[in-house]
């Protein structure tokens, strides 16, 4: 390569690496692929008008998001590194193994999405709602298999808050995620999906699955004639699969106040409503000290739930 040449590509490099440098670098903490990477790819892209700074997405898998947003809270309080998040490693995994972080070291900036797990089950099942559901588990203790996203995972005590509620028992069959889980009970080698709604929803509409109860307060649109906990009485039970960004302890009020808005902003265009209502999943602002809130309460109850299933780091 001709000295000119050297000199033009050493120029590029050293831009494009001041540039990187200059991003706002926001952790993803799952491998790519899937509905958390998916849906903040969507929303970094639509996020990107409204910062000076362009957005890199970055993602950092393992430990069920731990090690990503460990990453992000030992990062400068600058606004410049933020993690893109489900419930997973904020209010599940801090109780079934040891992280590197407490709630006291980041700040919720934002949260983006709602959606419940959901407990399917075959066409041929003696229930036809949540309270016919509940009523053939009370008759047969253990009798059913649900399968769930993994031992300790949040499906895993979506389903077990609500049953320990109800007076309930069966018994869990952990696999990798929710395609698993799929694929085993379209199998029948387990009686009860539990898991998002995204991947059964075909079934359900065809006929293959009832889905019968949600772990969300409220019912959803996708499926109707799924009932809520509301409607079995126990509304403060409820375990959702939500999104949300955090930030570093420590990051200026202003910055803050900042990133809030752009992400907003970001989360009510079309192209990001039109992934979540393609996912099945519901748009839910939920920002500043209400956040916070939420996100103490949902972590005090289970580290509770995890400790009397004994899934506690010994």
């Amino acid at each position: 390569m001709r000295p000119a040449r050297i000199f033009a590509a050493a120029l590029l490099l050293g831009a494009t690496s001041l540039a990187l440098a200059d991003a706002i670098k926001l952790i993803i903490p799952t491998a790519p692929g899937g509905g958390t990477d998916g849906y903040f790819r969507v929303l970094a892209k639509e996020a990107a008008p409204y910062f000076k700074d362009p957005i890199v997405v970055v993602n950092v898998p393992g430990a069920g998001g731990t090690i990503g947003v460990a990453q992000m809270v030992h990062s400068a309080p600058d606004g410049q590194t933020l993690a893109a998040v489900w419930l997973g490693p904020v209010t599940v995994s801090p109780h079934t193994m040891k992280v590197q972080y407490t709630p006291s070291d980041y700040i919720p900036v934002i949260q983006l999405t709602s959606a419940p797990y959901v407990f399917c089950v075959h066409s041929d099942f003696p229930a036809i709602d949540g309270k016919s559901f509940i009523e053939e588990l009370r008759k047969n203790p253990d009798k059913y298999t649900y399968g769930n996203d993994g031992a300790g995972g949040p499906g895993q005590l979506a389903a077990e808050r609500i049953f320990r509620a109800m007076g309930v028992k069966a018994r869990d069959i952990p696999f990798k995620g929710a395609g698993e889980t799929l694929t085993a009970f379209l199998g029948r080698h387990i009686d009860i999906y539990v898991g998002s709604a995204p991947p059964i929803l075909q079934h359900a509409q065809a006929g293959r699955a009832k889905c019968v109860l949600l772990s969300s307060a409220d019912r959803i649109t996708s499926l109707p004639s799924a009932s809520s906990l509301r409607d079995l009485g126990i509304p403060d039970e409820e375990i959702i699969l939500w999104r949300a960004v955090l930030a570093p302890k420590g990051t200026p009020p202003a910055k803050i106040a900042e990133i809030e808005a752009g992400f907003e902003k970001a989360a009510n265009a079309p192209a990001t409503r039109k992934f979540l209502e393609d996912a099945g999943e519901q748009l839910l602002i939920r920002k500043g000290p209400a956040l916070r809130q939420a996100i103490d309460k949902e972590y005090e109850a289970l580290g509770k739930l995890a400790k009397a299933l004994n899934l506690t780091p010994q």
